[in-house]
Order: structure tokens, then C-alpha cells, then sequence
């Protein structure tokens, strides 16, 4: 594995989750979080030299328009984003049909240098960790190298730069609390009314689908009588 994906803790009302029901590669992290008003996407992805993970990615990749930054080591050279070397690669194509089909643009650092130092110092340092990010999203607007914080990596330190709104989302859900009065007078309801239903008259289809909706109903008024609403906002404990 050469791909792991660490949230901050302070981060997880944003209910980032690993999607391996979208990809279930061991160098592909597909993360969805929630910014509000709508689930986003964020993919870090490492692909070796037969570029295994990007011929999954292309291969498996759907709707994933909401994502907003692809970033990783491509293993890919090419003279498109690395100035110092005069050739293009057999996988630049599908690099960019697979950024194309995410709605993402190729994105340059604010200080370009080289991602990666080589093992000789007869070789050249080379440009293969790369930022793909959605030009349609404000929050993730631009990044930068740093070569400085390296340490024993060989690979240099990539920081993208997010912007977070100052103001609350709202983010607002309906809950009854477990073992409270409200639970109890909402299991109350909905077994005071149900047995209201006339189900020995269940003739045709028409007459089922009436009995569905009454007991829709039921649940759904029960439900608003009892439940609270609740919001979530930056200053929420729980």
C-alpha cells in the first residue's frame, strides 16, 4: 500500500469517509465529506510505473463531478509540467481524460520545483507529484511546494491551500433521543395508529398502495410530533 489518507480531528463533523465501494485499490484513497450542502470528493491516488491506479481509475471512475482536488505521485513525466525534461509520456492522455472526466484542471504550484529527488546524483530531480483541482471551487484555489520539509522522503511536501467560510453551515437534522419521553410517545403513536388500518380489504393493487401510504403517513406524523430539530454548526459539542 502507498496511499494513506489522514483527516484532522478537528475536521470530522465534515464526516469524511474512505469510499471503497467507488474504488477498492490499495493505491487509491477516495475520501467523501460533507461541506453543507453537498458531498465532495477528494482522491490521492499513487501509481507505479505500469500505472496501475490510473488504469483503474479510468476504468471505474463515475459520477464524481463534485470532487474537488485529485493530487498524488503519477509517476509520470512529462515536458507539460516539468519544463526539464524534453519528452512527453504514452500516459499523459490518460492522465487528462481522467482529470477531464472529474471536471478537473491540471493546477501548477505557486513556487514549481521538482517533486521528487533522485536516487543519483548523476540524474536529474524530476515533476511526477501532481494536483489536479476543480476550477469551479473557490475553496481549494491554489498550493505550494516544500522542498524544506522533506526530511527522509525523497518526495517533496505538497500543502494545497483551503479556504473555510467563517460563518456557520446549516446543517440541520431531526433526532429523537434514545430512551426519552418523546421515543416512547413516538412508538405510542405509531402502534395506537396502526392498528386504525383496515388491512382485510387488501383486493387489488390500488388498495395496497393506499394502506402503504396511510402507514407512510402514520410514521411521518408521529415522527415530526416527537422529533427535534437540531442544527450543527462550528460551536456543536456532539
Amino acid at each position: 500500500m502507498q496511499v494513506t489518507t489522514y483527516v484532522n480531528k478537528k475536521l470530522l463533523k465534515m464526516r469524511f469517509t474512505l469510499r471503497l465501494n467507488i474504488i477498492n485499490h490499495q493505491d487509491v484513497n477516495i475520501l467523501a465529506f460533507y461541506s453543507g450542502q453537498y458531498i465532495n470528493y477528494v482522491i490521492n491516488v499513487y501509481s507505479n510505473d505500469n500505472q496501475s491506479a490510473l488504469y483503474t481509475l479510468n476504468r471505474n471512475i463515475i459520477d464524481l463531478n463534485d470532487t474537488v482536488v485529485m493530487t498524488g505521485d503519477f509517476n509520470i513525466r512529462d515536458n507539460d509540467w516539468d519544463p526539464n525534461y524534453p519528452h512527453h509520456s504514452a500516459h499523459t492522455k490518460d492522465l487528462f481524460t481522467l482529470a477531464e472526466s472529474l471536471g478537473l484542471d491540471l493546477s501548477p504550484p505557486i513556487n514549481p520545483s521538482p517533486t521528487r529527488f533522485a536516487d543519483n546524483p548523476h540524474n536529474t530531480n524530476s515533476v511526477i507529484n501532481l494536483a489536479f483541482i476543480n476550477p469551479n471551487n473557490s475553496g481549494f484555489s491554489q498550493y505550494s511546494l516544500h522542498p524544506e520539509l522533506h526530511r527522509l522522503s525523497d518526495h517533496v511536501l505538497l500543502i494545497i491551500e483551503v479556504s473555510i467560510n467563517e460563518t456557520n453551515i446549516d446543517n440541520s437534522f431531526w433526532s429523537i433521543c434514545k430512551d426519552s419521553e418523546k421515543e416512547k410517545n413516538f412508538i405510542k403513536v405509531i402502534t395506537d395508529n396502526t392498528f386504525t388500518l383496515n388491512i382485510l380489504n387488501i383486493t387489488s393493487k390500488e388498495n395496497l398502495e393506499a394502506i402503504v401510504q396511510q402507514l407512510a403517513n402514520i410514521f411521518n406524523e408521529a415522527w415530526y410530533s416527537q422529533a427535534k430539530k437540531k442544527h450543527i454548526t462550528k460551536h456543536s459539542k456532539e
